[in-house]
């Protein structure tokens, strides 16, 4: 496929590959990120409200995708981790337009078949440099349609080295669609970095979901508990403190250990958000 300058290209051939099994009925309405406000179709879109304002809130972003993508990946033979990552990456943390209400598209995936699309700008990598691009973006009704077309990508031949059955870790998914999925020389790294910090392989274990919301559930009730407790048996704790990085050790799990954030974790170390923790390494929490 290497006819193809760009992934827009190659995905938009390997999507027509395959029939779609239903019609997608979405809006599509002027962007502040268009280059011109050429738009097709006109239709109405019914969203939740959670997708509208998921945005809002990073966690509360990551959990969602997780959740959509456990769901889909495991019937498609595909890591929800590395999906929920790509989509990270792709929508930066669902600040992107695109990825918002009424476009709903978490994997800059193109439409050139004349289907619902968008005209925004985009970067490539073409030529050992990055161009600035024009091009139709496809819009959804949700996020879960999002993540279906995206597995229906993924499915093809092509990206077959991306496969659960066809790989030992995530990291080898990572490695097979730089250069495949993405041009960017550099995506395996934030991929990696992005799973690694957010702990997302919770989401490549069947059931994932329901341990995620007993723990969340067990931490409410014990923070009402401690609540409820005179204030000189609430020991809060010291922030500032060294902290030494364990085996299977996150950025957002030790974030979760000490009542922080992954942001405050990066700006108290002076760390970059690709960087990667490892075992022994000192971190200030």
């Amino acid at each position: 496929m290497s006819q193809f300058k760009t992934r827009s290209e190659r995905h938009e051939y390997l999507r027509q590959q395959k029939a779609k099994k239903a019609k997608r009925i979405v809006p599509v309405l002027g962007t502040a990120l268009a280059v011109t406000p050429a738009v097709m179709g006109m239709n109405t879109v019914k969203a939740s409200a959670a997708e509208m304002g998921q945005t809002q809130d990073q966690a509360a972003f990551i959990e969602q995708l997780g959740a959509s993508a456990m769901q889909v990946s495991s019937s498609n033979d595909l890591y929800a981790s590395i999906m929920v990552a790509q989509a990270l990456v792709e929508t930066g943390f669902g600040s992107s337009t695109l990825s918002a209400a009424p476009y709903y598209n978490l994997f800059g995936v193109k439409e050139y078949s004349g289907g619902p699309s968008v005209y925004m700008n985009t970067q490539e990598y073409l030529n050992g440099q990055w161009v600035t691009m024009s091009e139709p973006f496809a819009v959804y009704n949700s996020y879960g349609e999002s993540f279906l077309d995206h597995a229906n990508v993924m499915r093809n031949s092509y990206y077959a080295g991306a496969w659960k059955s066809h790989t030992s870790s995530y990291q080898d998914a990572a490695v097979y669609l730089t250069g495949r999925y993405a041009t960017d020389p550099g995506y395996a790294g934030k991929l990696i970095s992005l799973i690694q910090m957010y702990n997302l392989t919770r989401f490549d274990t069947p059931g994932a979901g329901t341990a995620i919301e007993a723990t969340t559930t067990a931490a409410v009730v014990a923070d009402q508990t401690q609540s409820a407790q005179p204030e000189a048996q609430v020991a809060p704790q010291a922030s500032g403190q060294a902290y030494t990085v364990q085996d299977g050790d996150s950025l957002w799990s030790i974030a979760q250990k000490f009542g922080t954030s992954v942001d405050q974790l990066l700006a108290s170390n002076g760390i970059s958000v690709d960087a990667t923790i490892i075992p022994g390494q000192q971190l200030t929490v």
